[in-house]
């Protein structure tokens, strides 16, 4: 009996040290945080099925990303300022989250708004998939004050593994249980009952911060943290141009992230109107890039520790790549075996994305100072936000001003392939560039 209870004793004491609370709960965080993200946040696999099913056109659903990330550019910079100036960095990420339980409330309810429901989804849409993308922002900042920098990638890692869980199992799900309605009523139906869950973990997950240990700041630190006004914002901003490292950083990042956005509607728009995937389709497609990407976390973690950041981000952006050659790919073969090609090319190509949050997030901590740390990372993301929201909107007009198509849909994709090719080049070059920066220290 000892003998059994020694390995749960273990367990139990790696667990109750600080490096093993943060693991557990930061994975709990990152669990119910995914189920969120998977039914509800802009580019979640409910939200485009949920306005589809109300009735929105392809422009109007174009406009998800538009409204979500404009709602969290105007908050950015006013709630990385308050997260700044709190004394515990848990307290704007916490209220974020019991904000986000009530709406989630309201949002499952627009089915039952009348004639007027398309304009209440985009006003519940602002407060939760917006609220959800502004927690995305702070919770960076959140994770580097609360995570020892030598922990951030085993840490981010671990997270990681019980995210994609959740990414794979919700639109199974999810997608099941549509495929098996009989009309756009009951569909919704099944949709309201995962954003009152959705709203159940918001509150949950509150309480999951709440108990992750450390966060305390110091007086002297909230003392030097600035306060919303015009000559503080021409200031930071001064510092940050003449850095070159974040300068160099952020050019090259902007333009990754444009190249990736720009097709984030289109991607939802080309698997329902050329691929042919029905509900249980997208389903599965998901399920089966979130197992592949979980699968390998864990091996692109540990690249990240022996390659590094840049040389593992590389896997990400050729991920980017091959996503318009498969589309291009799959609508050459007959309408009824395009959606297995689909699937089954597509898994693999997709693999890449999984380590795309996880230099990101790094990557921008690497290059961003201590003070003012929270109000910088909102100042990177309220372009990177931005983008998220004008350019997939964008897209979708373009590929109507082609015609809305299928010659507009194959132009769109060469387009976005050359774009991403060019993103692909600028950070091997960047790399190459470290690479030998680092080779000549060495020899110093």
């Amino acid at each position: 009996m000892s003998e059994l209870n020694q390995p749960i004793k273990k367990l139990r004491d790696f667990f109750s040290g600080t490096r093993g609370k943060l693991l557990l709960l930061f994975s709990i965080e990152g669990l119910l945080y995914q189920f969120t993200v998977s039914m509800g946040g802009s580019g979640g696999f409910g939200t485009n099925l949920y306005a589809t099913n109300l009735g929105a056109t392809d422009t109007q659903i174009g406009m998800n990303q538009l409204i979500t990330n404009c709602t969290a550019v105007l908050l950015m910079l006013p709630i990385g300022i308050l997260s700044d100036r709190m004394k515990n960095a848990k307290t704007v990420p916490i209220s974020l989250m019991l904000f986000m339980g009530v709406t989630f409330i309201l949002y499952g309810t627009v089915p039952n708004m009348g004639q007027n429901r398309i304009v209440f989804f985009f006003l519940f849409l602002a407060l939760t998939a917006g609220i959800v993308a502004e927690y995305n922002v702070i919770w960076q900042a959140f994770f580097g004050d609360i995570t020892p920098e030598q922990e951030r990638n085993s840490v981010y890692t671990f997270r990681s593994r019980f995210c994609f869980l959740f990414a794979t199992a919700i639109p199974l799900l999810c997608g099941a249980l549509l495929t098996a309605q009989p009309d756009a009523d009951h569909k919704l139906f099944i949709l309201r009952i995962f954003y009152y869950i959705c709203s159940a973990a918001c509150f949950a997950n509150a309480f999951v911060l709440s108990r992750i240990p450390g966060g305390q700041r110091s007086p002297e630190l909230i003392a030097s943290q600035p306060k919303l006004s015009l000559p503080v914002l021409k200031e930071i901003l001064s510092t940050l141009v003449h850095d070159k490292r974040f300068v160099r950083y952020f050019i090259c990042i902007m333009f990754f992230y444009v190249t990736w956005h720009v097709d984030w509607s289109m991607w939802y728009i080309s698997q329902i109107n050329y691929v042919g995937l029905t509900e249980v389709q997208l389903s599965i497609f998901t399920a089966c890039q979130a197992i592949l990407q979980l699968f390998f976390i864990g091996f692109f973690g540990k690249m990240v520790e022996k390659k590094g950041l840049q040389f593992t981000f590389l896997f990400t952006i050729l991920s980017l790549v091959f996503c318009p050659v498969l589309m291009l790919v799959s609508v050459c073969f007959p309408v009824n075996l395009r959606p297995a090609f689909f699937i089954i090319a597509g898994g693999p190509v997709m693999i890449g994305q999984a380590c795309a949050a996880l230099c990101t997030v790094q990557m921008l901590l690497k290059v961003v100072p201590e003070k003012n740390r929270s109000l910088i990372v909102s100042l990177n993301m309220l372009f990177v936000t931005l983008s998220n929201g004008v350019m997939p909107f964008l897209g979708v007009q373009l590929y109507n001003a082609m015609g809305g198509d299928f010659g507009a849909f194959i132009f769109f994709n060469i387009i976005v392939l050359l774009g991403r090719s060019t993103s692909m080049l600028i950070f091997i070059i960047r790399y190459k560039k470290n690479a030998l920066g680092e080779e000549l220290l060495m020899k110093k």
